[in-house]
């Protein structure tokens, strides 16, 4: 018995002096670059830039719109995804605002977006609402393709996380940098366990929707990420990695 109870005291000791990993003891969130839209400046100057770094991105694709002007075609962004391995992400079929359409319209866009995106070889996981917003009628039509839905609001995201709620933060045209930089520090200083932050054009100077991001701002973000040595994710392995 006194044998017994040395063993079982020497295990405890041993246990107690490992350093398992938990959740909970995550001491920097993981960073998603998203980028909405399949813009051509996410193929021609994201990717490089971020390759330099080793990062990879999602790209959420709204599958009507191949090969449009500013858009990348099929063949780019299957090669995001089978040579660079980025996340392709379902975003609706020609990016309506799914609040304003009848639920016959809305299952059509969507079923006919991720069997696209299936179909190309894509393996579309996660989904990024187009305008932002989706009624809760029509979340049975998402969830029955996707897991994991991005919504539009920036908020604090811990684990466990709200896999239908994901929230992110989307780069204006006015912005430098600095903003994203400050949101970084900000959710370090928080704790926040994910931090998903969002591009549509990338080098479009006459993007008519403000949402250009120019090349140098995109470099110094990249700079600043690395220069923390924080972990970029697609999203889909980042929720999987925390959840």
């Amino acid at each position: 018995m006194k044998k017994l109870s040395l063993l079982i005291l020497s295990l405890s000791l041993l246990l107690g002096s490992c350093n398992f990993f938990t959740p909970t003891e995550r001491n920097t969130p993981i960073i998603c670059l998203t980028f909405d839209d399949q813009r051509i400046g996410v193929y021609t100057y994201a990717l490089p830039e971020m390759n330099i770094y080793g990062y990879r991105g999602t790209c959420y694709v709204n599958s009507f719109y191949m090969s449009t002007r500013y858009s990348m075609n099929l063949a780019q962004v299957q090669s995001l995804h089978n040579d660079y391995n980025w996340e392709i992400g379902g975003h609706s079929l020609k990016h309506e605002d799914l609040a304003e359409l009848t639920y016959d319209e809305v299952e059509y866009s969507i079923n006919q977006d991720y069997w696209n995106l299936y179909y190309w070889g894509l393996n579309p996981r996660t989904f990024a609402m187009p305008t932002g917003k989706c009624p809760l009628e029509y979340y049975p039509i998402l969830t029955t393709h996707y897991k994991y839905l991005r919504g539009c609001n920036d908020y604090a995201m811990h684990i466990p996380l709200n896999i239908q709620g994901l929230g992110y933060l989307a780069f204006q045209s006015s912005w430098t940098a600095d903003i994203y930089k400050e949101r970084i520090r900000r959710g370090i200083a928080n704790g926040e366990d994910l931090i998903i932050l969002g591009f549509h054009a990338i080098e479009e100077p006459d993007n008519i929707y403000g949402t250009n991001c120019p090349l140098r701002e995109f470099k110094e973000i990249l700079r600043y990420i690395n220069h923390l040595g924080l972990e970029v994710l697609p999203l889909y392995e980042a929720v999987e990695e925390l959840n």
